[in-house]
């Protein structure tokens, strides 16, 4: 089991990445929330992984916090929620948003999510509030105790949504109206947020 990887970061967007560790590029799956907080191209970066296996396949999903990796994993184990609706989740709220969400027994918000109906979202509620009411999963930090960094990148933002299986015109749209809203510029993050309420 690969538990993290540390090298230099060949190639970077919203959900994918590349890194470089003794002339060995490993293929990495990431939420956007871990893309906003690493460094350029170019340098050393440390990534916690989860190496999921299946019969048909093998990926590596990366984190840029220990509370993102924590919270993936509760959410695997979750009937129904797979790895591409877990990073789906991440993308779209904090590690602190959702815990609260899951104890306050939100389903407004957790319907918000793309791929989430309803009956994910109690399934979600039942399956892990007890466990998210006794951890603490230190959200909005990353492994050093710092508060992560958000970067704006509209193109960026595009191409999330389409790694996430919305059209480029679809992303688009959204995305205009998320600008049309707002009278300053946005994080990444938050620009994908908003733009996923008006993908659905």
């Amino acid at each position: 089991m690969i538990a993290y990887l540390e090298g230099k970061l060949v190639e970077k967007n919203p959900t994918h990445l590349i890194v470089e560790v003794n002339g060995v590029g490993y293929s990495v799956n990431i939420p956007v929330s871990t893309f906003s907080n690493l460094g350029e191209t170019g340098l050393t970066v440390k990534v916690l992984t989860y190496q999921h296996v299946r019969e048909d396949e093998l990926k590596l999903f990366g984190f840029y916090t220990k509370p993102e990796k924590d919270l993936f994993e509760l959410l695997i184990s979750v009937n129904g929620v797979g790895p591409k609706v877990a990073l789906g989740i991440l993308s779209f709220l904090s590690v602190g948003e959702f815990q609260n969400a899951i104890l306050s027994e939100n389903l407004d918000v957790l319907t918000s999510i793309a791929g989430i109906g309803k009956k994910t979202a109690q399934r979600l509620i039942v399956e892990l509030k007890e466990k998210l009411g006794k951890i603490d999963l230190g959200a909005g930090k990353d492994s050093k105790g710092k508060e992560t960094v958000l970067i704006p990148v509209q193109e960026e933002a595009i191409l999330a949504l389409v790694s996430l299986g919305y059209t480029k015109y679809d992303a688009k749209k959204a995305l205009e109206i998320v600008a049309s809203e707002s009278k300053e510029s946005l994080p990444l993050e938050e620009m994908i947020k908003r733009a996923l309420k008006y993908t659905r």
